[in-house]
């Protein structure tokens, strides 16, 4: 099993948010949002890249696991990593989707800023008016915490979704290996009841023969097995 390919990828993703994090904070304060754009937008690009990467492997690796005796356990396994790795890159997307988020809420209050700094409020007396421009900044940041806090719930909602569904994946993967290992521990006791069954008819009849008795009946057809030859 290609287990260090699975450790590879793991710590790429463990690697990645400390370089963006660097990166973005060397950047001067007049080009730092146009950075983290392109730094993001590379990411996404290493992103698909390691998820193209983690398909091969999971398929190279399931391809390994048939020739293996204990398959199901094999492929269980696989997956369970593939699972891991997918849920590391998807995190990933989530904390560039959450700066993004909150990058155009920012932008979007510094353009109100500016119009309410360019454009103040006219229907106001001349002299409230000065009192008018000190309460905006208030509303400003009002908005600007409500933004951040939407974002931050949406954020939770999809992360909690995410964990839900790979969850129930891994419940039904679960499921699925049991009800096929109990379906073939019932078809070895049905394989060797019947082998019993021929057994115990075998040595009725030899029983018999050597008696002078008639021989006792072969079993029926149903049973599975070929019929015992007196």
């Amino acid at each position: 099993m290609k287990k260090n390919a699975w450790v590879v990828w793991a710590l790429v993703g463990l690697v990645a948010g400390p370089v963006m994090a660097q990166s973005a904070a060397s950047v001067p304060p007049e080009h730092r949002h146009s950075a983290a754009r392109a730094e993001r937008q590379a990411e996404r690009e290493r992103i698909h890249q390691e998820r193209q990467a983690i398909a091969a492997t999971q398929k190279s690796d399931e391809t390994a696991c048939y020739r293996r005796f204990a398959v199901e356990d094999c492929l269980k396994d696989v997956r369970t990593q593939a699972r891991n790795a997918e849920l590391q890159l998807r995190a990933r997307e989530l904390r560039l989707n959450d700066a993004e988020r909150k990058e155009k809420a920012a932008e979007r209050l510094r353009s109100i800023e500016e119009k309410q700094r360019m454009a103040p409020d006219r229907s106001q007396p001349q002299g409230s008016a000065r009192g008018a421009g000190r309460s905006a900044p208030a509303s400003v940041e009002e908005m600007r915490t409500q933004h951040q806090r939407e974002a931050q719930q949406r954020a939770q909602q999809q992360r909690t979704r995410e964990q839900s569904g790979a969850e129930n994946r891994a419940q039904r993967a679960e499921e699925s290996a049991q009800r096929a290992a109990a379906a073939r521990a019932r078809h070895a006791e049905n394989v060797k009841a019947a082998q019993e069954r021929r057994e115990r008819v075998q040595k009725m009849q030899a029983e018999a023969a050597a008696a002078g008795r008639k021989p006792a009946a072969s079993l029926p057809a149903s049973s599975g097995l070929p019929p015992v030859q007196p």
